[in-house]
């Protein structure tokens, strides 16, 4: 094979190994997007599922200084997204041996991250909801008889609302944690 020859395919397997590592940087970003929004409409910072989102996507264990570069976020709101991350579940943490880099990963299984999500974070804030809405009931008397019955009508249906998803959260606790 001539000098040229190999310089076609050498040139050949860098173009092929760059057009992946673009590739893999567009799933992972638009993965970490994803996982961005869905944590965002579940009262979540975004960078928490930016940050799942890219580990998610990523085929080997990344470091925080890797996550950082890749997203584009503060070493504070990696170590902060990657500590409540590891409580929820959703991450596992190693150390290869002789490293001192920790490095994450995604977990695959969401299950217990569902749990804990409605353990922490819904539960917590059907309950509190409950008093607000007692609270709002002894408040119907003071408002005009006109619209009284409106309120009335409409707050009985978030009451009813209310308890429908108090009896369904645990029922959905329970089944997740079988």
């Amino acid at each position: 094979m001539s000098l040229s020859a190999l310089q076609v395919n050498s040139d050949s397997g860098a173009n092929r190994k760059a057009a992946e590592g673009e590739a893999l940087g567009h799933i992972q970003k638009e993965m970490a997007g994803i996982f961005s929004d869905l944590a965002d409409l579940l009262g979540n910072p975004s960078s928490l599922g930016s940050i799942y989102g890219l580990l998610f996507a990523s085929t080997e264990a990344l470091s925080m200084e890797e996550i950082v570069d890749r997203l584009g976020i503060s070493t504070g709101t990696a170590s902060q997204g990657l500590r409540r991350l590891t409580e929820l579940k959703a991450i596992d943490s190693h150390k290869e041996d002789g490293e001192r880099v920790t490095r994450y990963s995604a977990r695959l299984e969401l299950r217990p991250f569902v749990a804990l999500f409605l353990e922490q974070q819904l539960m917590p804030r059907l309950s509190r909801s409950s008093a607000r809405l007692s609270s709002l009931e002894e408040s119907l008397p003071q408002i005009s008889f006109s619209q009284r019955g409106v309120l009335k009508t409409r707050l009985h249906r978030a009451i009813k609302w209310h308890r429908l998803a108090g009896n369904l959260l645990p029922l959905i606790h329970r089944f997740i944690n079988r």
